[in-house]
């Protein structure tokens, strides 16, 4: 059973297959009255299939795991486990999929290894508090994502907003899967967004429509 947030002490658990770093995270928590270690698990397996007997308030989760990795972990936890929050704590930055993959996930904060225990400490109590802390490459990551401009459609071929973010997504070179994963629909609904797309530009593939759009 998740604690009250309003409780002074903070249950943690740790998903992480670096020994280094298991060692280094179980040193810091036992010094600090607010924090209860509860468990340290090395795979995702093992945390899908024990977390649920005692769930944490917070779990710290890399995302590089061996066998099932960090984001599908947090997916199935939270479709089980939905009051547990996840701090996705990895030791690279990574591209902006993997970043919002995360987010979408489930995972309510992401930090860098690198950015050291003092940081970590303090997210986990903005994160228990109700916050969603980031490390400050992955917060520009999102503002810049957020900020970037939509391609000018033109004004006889108007596109909605949704099939401007699909068409966004294609020139990158995502496929349809991809698409859907990163925008939360089905791959029925991408194909419709793409038909309803190449009919109100009057092409044939995604080439042609990109090239349209951007001309």
């Amino acid at each position: 059973m998740i604690s009250d947030p309003n409780n002074s002490v903070i249950s943690i658990g740790i998903i992480e297959d670096d020994p280094l770093y298991r060692q280094a995270l179980e040193s810091i928590f036992p010094l600090s009255p607010e924090f209860k270690l509860i468990g340290i698990w090395r795979n995702a397996e093992s945390a899908i299939r024990e977390i649920p007997r005692t769930p944490p308030d917070i779990a710290l989760i890399d995302i590089h795991l061996p066998g099932m990795n960090g984001i599908d972990c947090i997916r199935q936890l939270k479709k089980t486990n939905p009051a547990i929050q996840f701090l996705v704590f990895t030791g690279y930055e990574e591209e902006d999929e993997t970043v919002f993959e995360a987010l979408k996930a489930g995972a309510t904060g992401y930090l860098l290894k690198s950015d050291g225990p003092e940081l970590l400490i303090k997210s986990i109590k903005e994160l228990h508090a109700g916050g969603s802390p980031m490390s400050r490459s992955i917060a520009r990551k999102i503002i810049n994502f957020f900020g970037r401009p939509t391609m000018q459609n033109g004004k006889d071929h108007p596109l909605t907003r949704r099939e401007e973010e699909v068409l966004t997504l294609l020139a990158e070179g995502k496929m349809y899967k991809e698409v859907a994963v990163w925008l939360g629909i089905t791959m029925e609904t991408t194909k419709k967004h793409v038909k309803h797309i190449y009919n109100k530009l009057e092409v044939q593939n995604r080439m042609e429509a990109v090239n349209k759009w951007r001309s």
